[in-house]
């Protein structure tokens, strides 16, 4: 995912603040990568500024991922505000060229903050079930 942000990435040891909510999006997205965009990526936040989080799954992953209420909870909590939406890898890669979409904004500011360390064009591929 980097590469298609025109290589911008941020170690999570940066942002000490998100290690809980980083945590817990781990634990329950399984993300291929988590990208921090908006005014915190841009390094224009005040202190009430929220966190801007994009969570890149993969194709095969469950629609109850994409739940509001499920990003809400998984930000309650953790000590910081985050707005946290989620995306398929395949949906936000076509996304990117697509002008005015939420991908093409963050194609000049997100910075990826964690890779799951899975090859988006691998993650593209559904898991085939283990017979």
């Amino acid at each position: 995912m980097a590469d298609a942000l025109g290589g911008r990435t941020a170690p999570a040891e940066n942002y000490p603040e998100l290690t809980e909510l980083l945590g817990r999006i781990r634990a329950t997205y399984r993300p291929v990568d988590i990208l921090l965009y908006g005014s915190r990526a841009r390094g224009e936040a005040s202190a009430f500024s929220d966190w801007d989080i994009k969570v890149i799954v993969g194709d095969d992953a469950p629609d109850q991922l994409f739940s509001t209420m499920l990003a809400w909870k998984t930000q309650e909590g953790s000590g910081v505000h985050a707005d946290i939406s989620c995306a398929r890898v395949s949906e936000f890669i076509s996304d990117l060229s697509v002008a005015n979409s939420a991908a093409d904004h963050m194609a000049d500011e997100a910075v990826v903050l964690e890779s799951g360390r899975v090859d988006p064009l691998r993650a593209r591929q559904p898991i085939r079930s283990r017979q």
